[in-house]
């Protein structure tokens, strides 16, 4: 599933789902507090589904059939099956702040403006005293799938060395790397995309 600039609350909805059922989950998007909206991907074993609107829906029977084509979900269908958890959600959201690094095409090197918020986040840690960083590394899509997970997982790491230099560390941040697979903008192959060209930071 995806992009933590999407909501990172639909992630949630969607994990406890595959918990509450082993043959049937229902996966919903929603958008953030701005309205802003991202895109998740939901997979079977034999196909996917890319979910990028938000209240719309995918429904997953079980791992050897495709998800449903995505559709608008009514609020109330949302309010029965996930009331309760959205009455968490903003205590999820004090307990997690995100970031977005951008870093130019090809490269490991932030743009000037993702730059100059390093100093901010360093800050953020120390002062909640994090227990937990996650480092999610993206690619958009020039260049191959491996060179792009390659690239992704480069900049990730540039990140986390960057805390660890700062003074934060290094057992409470935990990398990840998506290559192109996750985008915040859906782009055909070779597109160069600036705002797939990303590090996201969650800290807890």
């Amino acid at each position: 599933m995806h992009s933590w600039k999407i909501n990172i609350f639909c992630i949630i909805i969607a994990m406890f789902l595959a918990g509450c059922s082993a043959n049937r989950s229902l996966i919903v998007l929603l958008p953030e507090a701005d309205g802003s909206v991202g895109s998740i991907e939901v997979k079977s074993k034999l196909g996917s589904k890319v979910v990028n609107k938000p209240f719309y829906a995918t429904r997953v029977e079980n791992m050897y059939i495709p998800p449903t084509e995505p559709e608008p979900i009514e609020k109330n269908e949302i309010m029965d099956v996930f009331g309760e958890a959205l009455s968490a959600q903003s205590e999820f959201q004090i307990q997690f702040v995100s970031f977005t690094l951008y870093f130019h095409s090809g490269t490991v090197t932030l743009i000037e403006k993702s730059s100059k918020l390093m100093p901010s986040i360093i800050t953020t840690v120390e002062n909640r005293n994090s227990i937990e960083i996650f480092i999610i590394g993206h690619a958009d899509r020039v260049g191959t799938e491996q060179y792009n997970m390659n690239l992704s997982s480069k900049r990730a790491k540039w990140v986390k060395n960057f805390m660890i230099d700062s003074g934060i560390k290094s057992e409470i941040s935990v990398v990840f790397y998506r290559g192109e697979k996750n985008p915040s903008i859906l782009t055909e192959d070779e597109v160069a995309e600036p705002q797939n060209r990303r590090v996201e930071v969650i800290v807890r």
